[in-house]
C-alpha cells in the first residue's frame, strides 16, 4: 500500500513539475492597437495602411503571418514604417528577416539624403516580442537634427513598451 501510495504522490510531483515548467506563457496582442500605440506617440506623415499588397512587396506572403497592422510613408523621400506582424508558429525568424531587409533597403535608397532622414532609418527598431515583430522607422526629423536620433526615439520606444504590457 505504501509503495501505491508513494508512486501515485511521485506521479502527481511529475505531471506537476511539467505543468509548471511548460514554459512561459505566449501573450496575445491586437497588431492593430499595437501599431496605434506607437503612431500616437510619433505619427507618419501622408500615412497610408499596410495592406496586402505592400506585405507581398516586402516579401512576406501570407503562409509567413496570422495578422498585420501599419502604416507607411508613401513619398519620397520617406523612411517612415510603423509595422507589426504576427507571425505563424515557426515563422518567426522568418518575418524577422524580412524585415531587417526593408529596414535595409530603406537605408540603402536615403544614402544621398545625409542627414535627419538616413539618421532615422539607420536608427529604426526591430523588436521580436513571442510571435510578434515589429519594424519602426519613425521619429521627429527636428528633433533629429537638434538633439539627435536617439533623443527622437525615446517616444517611439516608450510607445513599443507600452504596447506589449
Amino acid at each position: 500500500m505504501k509503495k501505491i501510495i508513494a508512486m501515485a504522490l511521485a506521479a502527481v510531483l511529475a505531471v506537476s513539475m511539467v505543468a509548471c515548467g511548460g514554459g512561459e506563457e505566449t501573450a496575445t496582442y491586437d497588431v492593430a492597437a499595437v501599431a496605434k500605440t506607437i503612431e500616437d506617440a510619433n505619427p507618419i506623415r501622408m500615412s497610408t495602411p499596410v495592406d496586402e499588397f505592400y506585405m507581398e512587396f516586402i516579401g512576406i506572403d501570407a503562409e509567413m503571418y496570422e495578422s498585420y497592422a501599419g502604416s507607411y510613408c508613401p513619398i519620397t523621400p520617406g523612411v517612415d514604417v510603423i509595422l507589426v506582424v504576427e507571425a505563424k508558429d515557426g515563422k518567426v525568424e522568418d518575418v524577422k528577416a524580412k524585415l531587417q531587409q526593408r529596414k535595409d533597403e530603406i537605408v540603402a535608397a536615403n544614402e544621398n539624403y545625409v542627414g535627419a532622414l538616413l539618421d532615422k532609418a539607420e536608427a529604426g527598431r526591430l523588436v521580436e516580442k513571442g510571435n510578434y515583430v515589429v519594424l519602426v522607422i519613425a521619429g521627429d526629423e527636428i528633433v533629429v537634427e537638434d538633439q539627435g536620433v536617439e533623443k527622437a526615439y525615446e517616444p517611439v520606444d516608450a510607445a513599443i513598451d507600452e504596447a506589449f504590457k
